[in-house]
C-alpha cells in the first residue's frame, strides 16, 4: 500500500534574492540621490569649439570648477557652436541675466596679457555672476573676458565718441594725469544711428572726480603742435603711446558740478580745446561768403581777434545755406562760425550774447572784416581772422538764413598772388621780341669790339716783344752820363750862356754863308775837281710895267 506525498505551497523568499534586492535599492538610491543632487544643464552660444573637449574642459569660478562640458554641437544657421555643459547644484544660485561665459586662452596684445597659465593646463570656460532678477539657461559666451572682475568698486560710465578717425577698443586705458584709473569694457555700434558708444569702468575713489560738468577728451599716440613760441608734443602715458586712451577733467575755469549716477554718459572729444570749448553754453553765430579758396579751413578751425582766439569755424559749405549752386558764376563759399562771449570775457549768459551781437553789428558796419590767415605753414593750416581795416567799403548789415554776415577781404596771400599776376600781365605785354633783337644787335657789337681790342693787345704785344729792351736801357743810360757830364762841366766853369749863345749864332752865320756853295754841291757834285762850264743861272726878273 503506497501512501500520497503531500505537496504544500511555500511562502518564503529565497535568499539567493536577498543580494540582488539590496544592489538595486542602493543603486535606486544612488540615482536619486544624483538626479536630486546634480546641478542645472545650460547651454553657451559660441563663436568656435577651439581648445574646448567633452568631459574634459572644466568651467570655473574664481580658479574653482563647479561644472563640466558635456557636448558640443554646431549650430543650425552654421554661424557657431553650441556647447552644452552640467554645473554643479551649488551654482544654479548664479545663473541669472548679469551671468557672463567666456573662453579663458592665452591672449596677448598691446592692452593685455592674459591666460598664459593655459598653455600647460589648457583652455577653459571662465563665468561670472551678479545679482539679478531672472533664471537662465541659455547664454552667449563673450568674445573676450571682461576687464573688470564683478563686484569691483567704482563707477560705470557711457561714453560716446562723435569723430570717425578714431576708435577704442575693450582695454583701452583712461587716464588722470598720467595714473591710469579705468579702462574701457564693451564696445556697442548701433546700425541705425551709425554711432559707437562705449561702456567704460573708472575704479574707486577716482570716480569721485567725475560730475556732470567732466569732460573727456583723446590723448592716443603722440600730438606736435608748432606755434609761434616752438614745438609743443603732448603724450598722455607709455599704454597710451602704444595703444588708444582717453583722460578727463573739468577745464580750466568751469565749476564743478553735482555728483552722477551709474552709467551716466559722456562724449569723448579730439582734445582738451574741444573739450574746453563745450563748457560755453551761448554762441552768436555768423556767416562769411568766401570768394577764394578754402582749402586748408577745416572743421573746428579757430576764429580769432586780436591773436585771442574767441571762436571756430562750425560748418564749410553748409547745404542748409540757400545761397545757389557751386556751379553758378561768382559763387560765395559760406562758412559758418560760432563766436562764444564766454571767450571775449563776457558772461556766459543771454545778456552777455546780446551785448556781443551789438557791438560786432556795429563794427560791421564800421569796419569790422574776416580774412583767411595761413596757421601753419607746415599743415598749410588756415584760420579766420577778424580785424579792424583801414578805409573800407561801405557794408550795411546782410543776413543768409537769418544769420548775420560779416564782410571779408582778401587774404594777404591772395593779395601777393594779385600783385604777382598783375606783374607777369605787365611783362607779358612788353614787346620781348624786339627786346630781343635788340639786345642780340647789342651783343654782338660788344663782341666784334671785344675782338677789336684782343687784336689790338696781341700786336702791342708783339710790338713790346720786337722791342730791344736792353740795347735801349744801355742808350737811355749812356744819354743820362753824356747829360751828367755836361751839367757838371758847366757847374765847373765851363763856356758860359752868353759864349754859347753867341757860338751858336755864329755857326747859324756861317751855315747860311755857305748854303749856296751847298747847293751848287748838290746840283753839280763834280764842280770842285771840274772847270765850270755852266751857264750862267738865269734869275728870272719881274715884268716891266708901264708908265
Amino acid at each position: 500500500m503506497t501512501d500520497d506525498a503531500a505537496v504544500k505551497p511555500t511562502t518564503r523568499i529565497s535568499k539567493v534574492w536577498v543580494i540582488p534586492i539590496i544592489a538595486l535599492l542602493i543603486g535606486a538610491w544612488m540615482v536619486y540621490y544624483q538626479w536630486q543632487n546634480q546641478g542645472p544643464l545650460i547651454t553657451i552660444d559660441m563663436s568656435s569649439a577651439s581648445g574646448i573637449e567633452v568631459n574634459k574642459t572644466p568651467i570655473k569660478i574664481r580658479d574653482l570648477d563647479v561644472g563640466q562640458v558635456k557636448k558640443i554641437e554646431l549650430k543650425p544657421e552654421l554661424d557657431g557652436v553650441t556647447v552644452t555643459a552640467r554645473l554643479e547644484k551649488s551654482a544654479a544660485r548664479l545663473l541669472n541675466e548679469n551671468t557672463r561665459f567666456w573662453v579663458v586662452a592665452p591672449r596677448v596684445s598691446f592692452s593685455e596679457v592674459s591666460g598664459l597659465n593655459t598653455l600647460l593646463s589648457g583652455s577653459f570656460i571662465a563665468m561670472t555672476a551678479e545679482a539679478g532678477q531672472t533664471e537662465q539657461d541659455h547664454f552667449t559666451a563673450l568674445e573676450r573676458p571682461p576687464v573688470t572682475p564683478p563686484g569691483t568698486p567704482g563707477l560705470h560710465v557711457e561714453l560716446r565718441s562723435d569723430t570717425d578717425d578714431l576708435t577704442y577698443k575693450p582695454g583701452d586705458t583712461i587716464i588722470y594725469k598720467g595714473f591710469k584709473v579705468g579702462e574701457f569694457e564693451e564696445v556697442h555700434f548701433d546700425v541705425e544711428q551709425g554711432r559707437i558708444t562705449y561702456r567704460a569702468f573708472i575704479h574707486a575713489p577716482y570716480h569721485k572726480l567725475i560730475d556732470e560738468n567732466t569732460r573727456f577728451w583723446n590723448v592716443s599716440g603722440v600730438k606736435l603742435q608748432l606755434a609761434s613760441n616752438g614745438l609743443t608734443i603732448q603724450t598722455g602715458s607709455l599704454e597710451t603711446l602704444l595703444a588708444n586712451g582717453v583722460t578727463f577733467g573739468n577745464p580750466q575755469g568751469d565749476t564743478k558740478g553735482q555728483p552722477i549716477d551709474d552709467n551716466a554718459e559722456f562724449v569723448i572729444y579730439g582734445d582738451y580745446n574741444a573739450a574746453a570749448d563745450e563748457r560755453f553754453r551761448y554762441a552768436a553765430q555768423y556767416v562769411l561768403l568766401i570768394d577764394e579758396s578754402v582749402r586748408g579751413l577745416t572743421v573746428g578751425a579757430p576764429v580769432e581777434y586780436r591773436g585771442l582766439q574767441i571762436g571756430k569755424v562750425a560748418a564749410i559749405n553748409s547745404n542748409n545755406m540757400d545761397i545757389g549752386s557751386l556751379l553758378d558764376d561768382e559763387y560765395p563759399i559760406p562758412v559758418l562760425i560760432n563766436i562764444y562771449p564766454g571767450k571775449a570775457r563776457l558772461e556766459d549768459s543771454e545778456e552777455g550774447l546780446a551785448f556781443l551781437r551789438d557791438r560786432l553789428g556795429r563794427w560791421i558796419r564800421k569796419d569790422l572784416r574776416a580774412t583767411l590767415r595761413m596757421g601753419n605753414f607746415i599743415t598749410g593750416g588756415l584760420f579766420v581772422d577778424l580785424q579792424h581795416v583801414d578805409q573800407p567799403e561801405t557794408a550795411s548789415l546782410l543776413s543768409v538764413n537769418d544769420i548775420d554776415v560779416i564782410p571779408t577781404v582778401s587774404s594777404e596771400f591772395t593779395q601777393l598772388t594779385q600783385k604777382a599776376d598783375a606783374i607777369l600781365d605787365k611783362i607779358n605785354a612788353l614787346p620781348l621780341e624786339t627786346l630781343i633783337a635788340d639786345i642780340t644787335a647789342v651783343i654782338e657789337t660788344l663782341n666784334a669790339a671785344a675782338e677789336s681790342v684782343n687784336e689790338t693787345s696781341d700786336n702791342f704785344d708783339e710790338t713790346i716783344a720786337a722791342l730791344d729792351t736792353e740795347a735801349l736801357n744801355d742808350q737811355i743810360q749812356h744819354s743820362l752820363k753824356a747829360f751828367e757830364g755836361l751839367l757838371q762841366h758847366y757847374s765847373e766853369g765851363g763856356l758860359s750862356k752868353a759864349e754859347i749863345a753867341n757860338t751858336v749864332d755864329s755857326l747859324q752865320e756861317t751855315l747860311r754863308a755857305i748854303q749856296p756853295l751847298l747847293m751848287q754841291l748838290n746840283k753839280t757834285p763834280n764842280g770842285l775837281i771840274f772847270s765850270d762850264n755852266a751857264e750862267i743861272d738865269i734869275q728870272p726878273q719881274a715884268q716891266e710895267q708901264d708908265q
